[in-house]
Formats: structure tokens, C-alpha cells, sequence
């Protein structure tokens, strides 16, 4: 993992507006690349402590992060799985900062994950799921490891 390469889809999703309960049920979510190879870590960033990255081996990129999210390690571990990162098509899991935005949602049997380079964005360049049992048993892994 040493170089940090960012994973970008080919074309950008470009919602009407930041009203994400209406514009996300209308995306195609059969769309959205398939990561089998899901994993989550945490890098040392100096004074700033540990930030989270999503990772796929197969793409050899970080596929998403939090790089406002200092110190997680700290945060993680104080966490349960009914903290982590996730919400539902209706109701996202949202969060955002200075040109940063992530959504997380899950759907059946996968989760969804869109990222953007501002607050409240409609144009997210980085998008994927990933099958939700996975989702789940990164964030169990991580948990463990800092409990």
C-alpha cells in the first residue's frame, strides 16, 4: 500500500440535487462496480493519529477514505458494529468536510458507497459496492482489533 493511488469510475454520477433520500433510489444500482476484494485499514498520519481508507488489493488503489476523520483509532476503539459507517437508500450515511463528501447505504444484500470532492456535491467520482456480509466482516475485523 505504499504509494496512496485513489480509485476513480470512468465517468462521474451526477445527481439533480444534495436531496439524497429523493435522488439515490433513482440511481441504477446494478450500475455500480462490484469490489470482491473489499478491505478496510488504517494508516498513521503522524500528529493527526490513524485516518480509515476502504482497499482493493485487485485495483492496488484506496477506493475511499475519511481524511477528516483523525485519530479513528481512538474512535473504533469505543465503537460497536451498530456504529460504523452505514445507513439506508432513504436515509444514507453522510458525512462531509472540506472538499470531501462520502454516502454509505446498504440495499439487500450489498453496500453502497459514493464519494465526492465537496460538501453537499451532486457529481461523485468515486462509486462501488461491495456485498454487505463483507462490508460487515471488515468493520468486525477492525473492531476486534482495537478492543
Amino acid at each position: 500500500m505504499g504509494k496512496r493511488k485513489f480509485y476513480k469510475n470512468d465517468r462521474a454520477i451526477r445527481l439533480r440535487d444534495y436531496n439524497y433520500s429523493q435522488q439515490l433510489p433513482l440511481l441504477d444500482l446494478n450500475a455500480f462496480p462490484l469490489i470482491d476484494d473489499f478491505q478496510i485499514t488504517l494508516i498513521e498520519s503522524g500528529s493527526l493519529g490513524m485516518h480509515l481508507y476502504y482497499f482493493s488489493n485487485s485495483l492496488n488503489r484506496m477506493i475511499a477514505s475519511f481524511p477528516w476523520w483523525d485519530k479513528a483509532e481512538k474512535d473504533i476503539s469505543i465503537m460497536c458494529i451498530s456504529d460504523i459507517p452505514l445507513g439506508t437508500l432513504r436515509n444514507p450515511f453522510d458525512d462531509c468536510e472540506q472538499s470531501w463528501q462520502i454516502l454509505i447505504w446498504e440495499k439487500r444484500d450489498y453496500v453502497y458507497i459514493m464519494q465526492g470532492d465537496d460538501p453537499c456535491c451532486t457529481e461523485f467520482s468515486i462509486w462501488f459496492r461491495v456485498q454487505k456480509e463483507k462490508y460487515l466482516a471488515e468493520w468486525e475485523k477492525l473492531l476486534t482489533k482495537f478492543h
